[in-house]
């Protein structure tokens, strides 16, 4: 009887074992390369909406959400913060891909749109944030949004915040053979891989 329960405690510790570095060896040859690439790309194609600076720091990247912060000045030296986020959507079931583009809290909303002429490359889109009476929401299909909506300060109707919608589908082939990649994988394993190489990396690193 002890015997077969050696065994057995044998059988599910080699099992464990072999799940774990399976495990590791997805997240790392498979699922960090790919989600890597689709932020790559995304960045890429996110340029014909929003100038990202170079030199900034780097972005915060996570599952949910890959962020960027940096600040503008205008001419007549006014700074004002600027942020640039979007769900990377890396799950399956996840078609739309919002992109936003907002003054931080507290910040002066009328230097943020003095500043909106140097960061949005999207002329649509910029007229539609400085002129919200004439505001063009619907989709662009050399920018590849399907639509724009706009958040405005309702004091003086000025744009505080820039949300674009993508879908995800749409975003060229590139992407797509990348998102297919990691589509294979339940969302809550997808997560779990996702989070393996920085867990593995922090504890090395630490």
């Amino acid at each position: 009887m002890k015997k077969i329960i050696i065994i057995f405690a044998a059988i599910v510790i080699i099992l464990l074992i072999s799940s774990i570095a399976v495990g590791i060896f997805v997240s790392f040859t498979i699922v960090k390369p790919t989600t890597e690439a689709i932020n790559q790309k995304l960045a890429e194609h996110f340029a014909k909406i929003v100038r990202i600076p170079k030199g900034i720091l780097p972005p915060n990247i996570g599952f949910d959400l890959t962020s960027y912060s940096w600040e503008m000045e205008t001419v007549e030296k006014e700074v004002t913060g600027v942020k640039f986020s979007y769900n990377p959507a890396f799950v399956n079931n996840q078609n739309v891909i919002l992109a936003t583009l907002e003054m931080p809290e507290g910040g002066d909303v009328s230097i943020f749109n003095k500043v909106l002429g140097a960061v949005v490359s999207d002329k649509q889109s910029l007229n539609s944030a400085l002129d919200i009476e004439k505001a063009n929401l619907s989709a662009n299909q050399d920018a590849g949004y399907s639509k724009i909506n706009l958040s405005v300060k309702p004091e003086t109707k000025q744009t505080v915040k820039i949300t674009w919608e993508y879908d995800k589908s749409k975003l060229g082939n590139d992407l797509s053979q990348n998102y297919a990649k990691l589509a294979k994988y339940p969302p809550s394993l997808l997560r779990i891989f996702y989070g393996l190489p920085h867990l593995i990396i922090g504890l090395l690193g630490g």
